[in-house]
């Protein structure tokens, strides 16, 4: 009989606990908000993606956690993404802040002395840029060359700042040398390009074993994990490094600059996705996109367009100059005509908004609906093909099909102290310049006069109007105007 070969099981420990002092912000780095999501979300999405994609064995990932590290825990375990079947969650603390070599000997508490996982990856929370792919490829690389430690790294036509990688003659990983230290090596070492990821799969056996060894001999009194590299060497393991092509993915957040450089490359990604799945736009150079919002194809979206939160753009939707919206869903071949802002409402099928049209919380237009320019509307039902085309302010109303809403109408709901419905059936017009004070109720197939003020409900198919007769003085423009005349005389 032939012995089934163990599966190489893989843990993930994601570095969380730093201050990121450089960020200048009371919320720890690892929740520092891109795309309207934390950092710390595209570092754990993109494992899960890989694990999704590749069926690489993941089966934990453990973060380690420091400052305000309470909130980062509450946001993994709370976030709905990351609930997925055979996947466990967990957790270490870092009290003291002594270097990235503490950091991973405190993750390696979240991993038990029998653990099933053979080899873990290590990796930082502010790199939101790595891609699953590239996770999958250092995997395998790692698996199928046998390694004892892999390093991902990456050629950089500007290596400043990050750590460089010496090789031996046979091409394996020597030795990390961080930034600060290049100055006690050769002036040649400076010139290396292929540069520390930050990234590393290990056999988890070996680095429990090793990791004891790193000493805080540097000028920041730290201890760097980037050592392990020297120990692994200098033990006869096998150390080697996965080359990536793609430098921009390594991009580490650790400034507001760096948070906007990444953001830029992020939003790029999500507009060429977006035109890969028939989505038009303009330009992609003065449009923003959140990352959790979705759009339909054959959607076009014009320049200034704001779209955040979870919006959902459905198929055939047309979204002009510089509306903003927020939280909202717009179905089928809608078209939202420019500057209008839309928050936390739904807009149905082949309705037209705006423009300069505002819809705050809990407006629901149904298809067909017309809302023009200088309308707002707020927590109100509006139903099929009805119209509300200008200088109309509608709150806390239900109003039903096929309504005409006259310019300048205006449902009074709020008393001072409460606020009141107003209900319109269908069928009914609404003449300009009316005011309903709420609450109220006018009946289906009703007519409205302008200019009405309407304090008491209006049966069905009834006429209110509540005009003061019309009364006209003959003569008395022109006294007026001859008065006039005769006073400019005199001065």
């Amino acid at each position: 009989m032939h012995s089934r070969k163990k599966i190489k099981i893989i843990g993930a420990v994601v570095l969380a606990g730093g201050l990121g002092t450089r960020m200048k912000s009371e919320d720890p780095k690892a929740l520092t908000g891109l795309l309207e999501n934390p950092l710390i979300f595209y570092t754990i999405e993109s494992l899960i993606n890989a694990r999704k994609k590749s069926r690489i064995p993941l089966n934990k990932i453990g973060t380690v956690i420091g400052h305000k590290g309470e909130l980062v825990k509450k946001y993994i375990l709370e976030e709905k993404r990351f609930k997925k079947r055979g996947l466990s969650l967990d957790f270490a603390v870092q009290k003291s802040y002594l270097g990235t070599g503490d950091a991973v000997l405190k993750g390696l508490e979240m991993f038990s002395e029998d653990a099933e996982e053979t080899d873990i990856l290590i990796l930082p929370c502010d790199m939101p840029l790595i891609k699953p792919e590239t996770f999958i490829e250092t995997v395998k690389f790692h698996l199928n060359n046998g390694n004892d430690l892999t390093v991902l790294s990456v050629e950089a036509e500007n290596p400043y700042s990050y750590g460089r990688i010496l090789t031996d003659k046979k091409g394996y990983a020597q030795k990390i040398i961080e930034e600060k230290e290049l100055c006690d090596f050769p002036p040649d070492t400076a010139s290396i390009k292929e540069i520390n990821s930050g990234v590393y799969v290990v056999k988890l056996n070996l680095l429990r074993k090793f990791i004891g060894i790193i000493k805080p001999d540097n000028r920041k009194k730290e201890y760097y994990f980037t050592d392990i590299v020297d120990i692994f060497y200098k033990a006869g393991l096998k150390t080697a490094c996965y080359k990536s092509g793609n430098a921009e993915e390594f991009i580490g957040v650790n400034s507001k600059a760096d948070l906007m450089n990444a953001q830029k490359i992020l939003q790029k990604r999500l507009i060429s996705n977006f035109m890969e799945k028939g989505v038009n736009f303009i330009t992609g150079d003065n449009v923003y996109i959140g990352y959790n919002v979705k759009i339909g194809e054959n959607s076009i979206i014009y320049p200034g367009v704001f779209l955040s939160g979870k919006t959902l753009i459905m198929k055939g939707v047309v979204i002009e100059n510089g509306c903003v919206i927020r939280d909202s869903s717009i179905l089928n071949n809608t078209r939202i005509k420019p500057y209008s802002v839309i928050e936390n409402s739904i807009i149905m099928d082949d309705v037209q908004i705006g423009p300069f049209a505002r819809l705050r919380p809990e407006t629901f237009i149904s298809e067909g609906g017309r809302i023009g320019n200088f309308v707002e509307v707020k927590k109100t039902f509006i139903g099929k093909n009805t119209k509300a085309s200008h200088l109309s302010y509608i709150g806390d109303a239900v109003i039903g099909d096929g309504v005409n809403i006259g310019a300048g109408v205006i449902t009074c709901n709020y008393d001072g102290k409460k606020k009141y419905k107003t209900i319109i059936e269908d069928g009914c017009f609404i003449g300009s310049d009316s005011q309903l004070v709420a609450p109220v109720k006018i009946g289906e197939n009703s007519y409205v006069g302008s200019g009405t003020t309407i304090t008491k409900d209006v049966p069905e198919g009834a006429l209110a109007i509540s005009r003061t007769p019309q009364k006209n003085i003959e003569g008395w423009a022109l006294k007026k105007m001859k008065a006039g005349r005769a006073g400019r005389k005199k001065k």
